[in-house]
């Protein structure tokens, strides 16, 4: 029996030395770490995404919430078909104003090579004229003059040969001279007209030629005119081709839905939001730790996180940074203390802290858990 006493009394010192032990390790452990479950999966950073620039019903939608998704895949389509009747459009004009272009360009081709040689042509042939009506006046100026000297030495020969001072042989020839004189004169003055009248033509000539020179001008600038537009519509067809293109919603990251808005069958407009998404880069903890517990705590400490929905998981993460107000300042009904008449309530101080060991892409904004902080000395 005595016996029995002995061991009981062992046993009874074995367990107050296990208490002791186990309740200066708690004691302590609570000296060294900053634990609370005041911990929740948080994110600066929610995408919201919607269709740019284009809108319709939605005819397709991918995803549901929490789902993942990848950079650049297909989460929505809305119907492209007004945008798509619009392209065809535009091709169909576009067309349209190259073939008209072409064949501007074929007429300018074929009409510059001919109207450039008339051109040269004409201006060479009225310069031709001109000289040639010119030296032609000059000699029936030559004549004339010639003439008068012949009138006068007929009028002399004619008062000599009726005195009979001369034979009238030598009055005749002087009288045939003038009469063969004054028929070159009528020929020259016929040819001077002729001449006149084809440099006149000659000149119409040119100015029709010329005319068509400013057709050529009018053509080339159509062409210009064409080119003009035929950029602007293509500027139009590239805009419509990137609105179609807007009809598929792609991810514009890589993480996963947090927030389904609409459904298929839905009518959006551009920029409404379809989906709210999460970068999981972008996902920390935030703890909402007691103002008691702040001691010891301060950037770049260590800490253990413990998710509630995510036992077999573990995480680690580091201080990022304390921030400079307590989570009731921004209460909905923030404490009116004016009258001086308060309760006395631990504040919460919001510590964000950086997940820098596991799986991220497992964890959902709003999640709980636990956290212990490492203080530092």
């Amino acid at each position: 029996m005595q016996r029995g006493k002995k061991v009981a009394l062992a046993v009874l010192v074995i367990l107050t030395v296990v208490v002791l032990v186990c309740g200066g390790w708690m004691i302590k452990h609570h000296m060294d770490y900053a634990i609370t479950n005041a911990v929740f999966v948080d994110t600066e950073s929610i995408v919201n995404v919607g269709f740019q620039r284009v809108g319709g019903r939605i005819i397709r939608m991918t995803k549901r919430e929490g789902d993942p998704v990848k950079k650049g895949e297909v989460i929505a389509e809305i119907d492209p078909k007004d945008y798509k009747l619009a392209v065809q459009a535009l091709k169909k004009e576009l067309e349209a104003l190259k073939k008209r272009k072409e064949s501007l360009e074929i007429t300018l081709k074929r009409i510059s090579s001919q109207i450039k040689l008339r051109v040269v042509q004409s201006e060479d042939k009225v310069a031709a004229l001109k000289k040639q009506l010119d030296a032609t006046r000059a000699e029936l100026k030559a004549l004339d003059a010639q003439i008068d000297q012949v009138k006068r030495d007929r009028q002399r020969f004619l008062n000599l040969y009726k005195r009979s001072v001369i034979a009238k042989r030598d009055f005749e020839k002087v009288d045939t001279q003038l009469k063969v004189l004054l028929s070159k004169r009528r020929a020259l003055r016929q040819k001077i007209e002729a001449l006149r009248l084809e440099l006149e033509a000659a000149r119409k000539a040119l100015g029709i030629v010329r005319e068509e020179v400013k057709r050529i001008e009018e053509t080339k600038k159509g062409i210009e005119e064409l080119e003009s537009r035929i950029a602007s519509l293509k500027e139009k067809l590239k805009d419509s081709e990137l609105l179609v293109s807007y009809c598929t919603l792609k991810s514009p990251i890589t993480g996963r839905v947090a927030k389904k808005y609409v459904s298929v069958g839905d009518v959006v407009g551009p920029g409404i939001p379809v989906y709210a998404l999460v970068d999981p880069k972008d996902v920390f903890i935030l703890v909402l730790l007691e103002e008691t517990k702040l001691k010891g705590v301060r950037p770049g400490c260590p800490a253990k996180i413990h998710i509630d929905a995510l036992p077999e998981e573990e995480y680690e993460g580091v201080v990022e940074k304390i921030l400079p107000t307590s989570a009731a300042k921004f209460a909905l009904v923030p404490r009116d203390i004016s009258a001086g008449e308060f309760t006395k309530v631990v504040q919460r101080i919001p510590v964000k802290v950086r997940i820098t060991k596991g799986d991220v892409s497992k964890l959902v904004v709003g999640m709980g858990g636990e956290i212990e902080i490492k203080r530092m000395k």
